[in-house]
C-alpha cells in the first residue's frame, strides 16, 4: 500500500518590515524536494533572490538513473544550486537591484536523502528521539552575523556560492526540519526537539515552531518546514501543495 510523507510549512514576517524568507516543497516520483531560503537583509532585492532560489530547486531535474557510475545524487544537487545562483543573479540584474540569499535543501529519493545548504539556513533530522543538526552555518568566525556564502550576488565567486552537500539515508519514523535563522536562533535544540517529538502533524509542528520563535522574541522573519516519514518508506507525498 502506498504511504505518504506528512509535509507542513509555516512562514511569518514577524517583527521585520518586510518578508525575505521563501519556502516550498514539491513531490517527485520517488520522494520530494523541500527548500527554504532567507534573503540577506542588507540588500533590497534579497526577497526576490530567495523566491527564485526556492523556485529553481522545486523545478530542477536532479538526477537521471545511470547518469553517474555510483548513482550519486550529489552532482545533480550541486548543479541545481549553481543554477539557482545564476537564475537569482539574472533576475536581480534585470531589475537593477542587488541581492543575495541563503538556501537549505532536502531531496528525498526513495530510501536516500541529500541535504545541501549555502549560508545559515539549516537542516535537522530527528531520529530515534535524537535531534541532529546536519548543516554547519557558513558564518564569519569573528563577525557572527556575517554569512560567508550566499547565492545571487553579482560579485560572488564559485567558492562564495558552493553548497555543502551530505548524502544520507531515510528511515521510517524520521522527522526532518528545514529552518531559517529567525527560528533556530531563537529556540534551543531542546525546544526544537520538543515540538518535533510531540506527535503533531507536520503543519501543526511547523506553525508551532514559528509561533514559539516569535514568542521567544525573534526579530527576524521566521520559517520552518517539517517532513514526517511514516512507518514504511513512503511513495507519495501529502501536504505538498
Amino acid at each position: 500500500m502506498s504511504r505518504a510523507y506528512d509535509v507542513g510549512a509555516s512562514s511569518e514576517q514577524g517583527r521585520r518590515d518586510y518578508q525575505q524568507d521563501a519556502v516550498g516543497r514539491q513531490p517527485i516520483t520517488t520522494g520530494l524536494i523541500a527548500a527554504v531560503a532567507d534573503g540577506v537583509g542588507s540588500y533590497e532585492g534579497s526577497d526576490l533572490a530567495a523566491q527564485v532560489a526556492v523556485r529553481t530547486m522545486l523545478r530542477h531535474h536532479f538526477w537521471v538513473p545511470g547518469s553517474t557510475a555510483d548513482g550519486s545524487l550529489r552532482p545533480g544537487v550541486e548543479g541545481a544550486v549553481a543554477d539557482a545562483h545564476l537564475q537569482a543573479r539574472q533576475a536581480l540584474a534585470a531589475l537593477g537591484k542587488p541581492g543575495a540569499t541563503t538556501l537549505a535543501l532536502l531531496l528525498v529519493v526513495g530510501a536516500r536523502a541529500v541535504v545541501a545548504h549555502v549560508g545559515d539556513s539549516r537542516v535537522y533530522r530527528l531520529r530515534a528521539g535524537n535531534l541532529e543538526q546536519l548543516t554547519e552555518d557558513h558564518r564569519h568566525p569573528v563577525y557572527r552575523h556575517t554569512i560567508t556564502r550566499s547565492l545571487g550576488s553579482e560579485r560572488a565567486t564559485a567558492d562564495d556560492t558552493a553548497p555543502d552537500v551530505l548524502e544520507t539515508d531515510v528511515l521510517p519514523g524520521d522527522v526532518w526540519l528545514l529552518s531559517t535563522d529567525g527560528v533556530h536562533e531563537s529556540l534551543t535544540l531542546e525546544q526544537l526537539a520538543a515540538v518535533l517529538t510531540d506527535g503533531a502533524d507536520a503543519q501543526v509542528a511547523a506553525q508551532a515552531l514559528v509561533e514559539s520563535a516569535l514568542a521567544a522574541g525573534s526579530r527576524d522573519n521566521c520559517t520552518a518546514l517539517v517532513v514526517r516519514v511514516p512507518g514504511d518508506t513512503p511513495e507519495t507525498v501529502r501536504g505538498a501543495a
